[in-house]
């Protein structure tokens, strides 16, 4: 890689007509001079047609495929929460757009338009840029051990004219058509993503998408961990078929229901409001004669704001099978590990807006969420190469990068 042309960059705060986008310059200097973000683009091939013995000739676009991508990115990033209000947001930021090579900020209709033009081979050649991406700047290829989570979220729409917009499994919004989304994270980073219709199950996705990451990143999956919503007799022994290691949870009635021997003097304090029980290694299940050990957990969670006046009480049995045996803490520990998925999904529904689907169309949507992926890595990436010292004067320096 070139060496970098910028060293040090220095922004000093002065006065108040300023665009409140006063940091975006150095995220606009990352993508483009440290990422060069739209060479990665360069690839795709929207608006053009296959197998036309004719080429169509069409007016020269004022925005090429590689401006448009940026352009999506960027506004993502600006945290525009619906592309209908790009007008409104970031028609009079044309600084802002020639930091990322735009002339100016494309209208609504010409965004929509652009996704719209995508077709499955146009997903799959955005999905083959934000790999290159992944392998060039990601740390997820270079992991020894690989840890893979999965998991997989609800967005509502407001619509039933969505194409594949159904009414599912939706617990906030019932009754309320919607779609699934699945990721894969491996080391922070989202690896690969699965938009479904409403009415399909996470399971139903799984041994997929778990594919897909192992194509990707050329690298052997050493441990898979999910919640109980993947949790059935098939998931378990496929995943001792194809000889990974899982963690997961189960139902504490389900376990009990298998009658363990319980010694109440066994039980382990975890802190003041957590109690583990390790059971060993114990049949979980009776469609699957594989052997898993189960912890049980016992714990309290502390009310949130003023949503429940009392601690909630919460039992569940985290389900394992790895090579290394920890101990119930330090599984316990490993398990909640998890959790950058589920801030992933909180982070990706409110500053980077991955449930306002721009279109009707199921593609156009599957291409937005592809654009938030790679946006997010983005900023992950940045994050961690750059460190902050606050003050009136802010000085950011780029970490020594691999």
């Amino acid at each position: 890689m070139p060496e970098l042309h910028i060293k040090d960059i220095i922004i000093e705060f002065d006065g108040d007509d300023l665009t409140k986008y006063g940091l975006f310059p150095l995220l606009a200097w990352f993508l483009m001079d440290y990422l060069l973000l739209p060479q990665y683009f360069k690839g795709l091939t929207v608006k053009k047609k296959r197998n036309r013995k004719r080429t169509i000739k069409r007016r020269k676009p004022k925005f090429d495929i590689s401006q448009m991508c940026m352009g999506i990115i960027t506004a993502i990033l600006l945290g525009v929460e619906r592309f209908r209000k790009i007008n409104d947001v970031l028609s009079t930021e044309t600084k802002i757009a020639e930091l990322v090579g735009l002339p100016e900020f494309f209208d609504q209709s010409t965004v929509h338009r652009f996704l719209n033009e995508f077709n499955k081979w146009h997903l799959k050649q955005l999905e083959d840029a934000s790999d290159k991406l992944l392998h060039d700047f990601g740390e997820s290829p270079r992991q020894d051990v690989l840890v893979l989570d999965i998991d997989s979220t609800t967005h509502s729409l407001e619509s039933r004219k969505r194409e594949k917009a159904v009414v599912g499994h939706n617990k906030k919004n019932r009754g309320k058509p919607c779609y699934q989304w699945s990721a894969a994270f491996v080391r922070g980073e989202v690896v690969s993503q699965k938009l479904n219709k409403g009415n399909s199950h996470c399971i139903s996705c799984f041994k997929e998408i778990v594919a897909s990451v192992a194509a990707k990143l050329e690298k052997p999956i050493s441990i898979i961990r999910v919640d109980g919503g993947y949790f059935s007799g098939d998931t378990l022994e496929w995943t001792i078929e194809k000889g990974y290691q899982i963690v997961t949870i189960e139902r504490y009635k389900w376990i009990m229901s298998q009658k363990p021997k319980i010694d109440p003097d066994k039980w382990i304090e975890y802190n003041s409001d957590t109690k583990l029980y390790d059971l060993g290694r114990i049949k979980i299940i009776s469609t699957t004669e594989a052997i898993f050990r189960a912890i049980l957990v016992d714990t309290r969670q502390h009310p949130f704001g003023k949503k429940q006046l009392k601690k909630k009480h919460i039992r569940y049995a985290i389900v394992e099978n790895l090579a290394t045996e920890l101990s119930a803490s330090a599984l316990y520990e490993f398990y909640h590990g998890r959790q950058t998925i589920e801030n992933f999904f909180k982070e990706s529904k409110n500053p980077f807006n991955s449930g306002k689907m721009p279109s009707q169309k199921f593609r156009a949507n599957e291409a937005y969420l592809q654009f938030v992926a790679i946006a997010y890595n983005s900023y992950s990436w940045f994050k961690k190469n750059f460190f902050h010292q606050p003050g009136k004067l802010t000085l950011w320096r780029p970490q020594e990068l691999n």
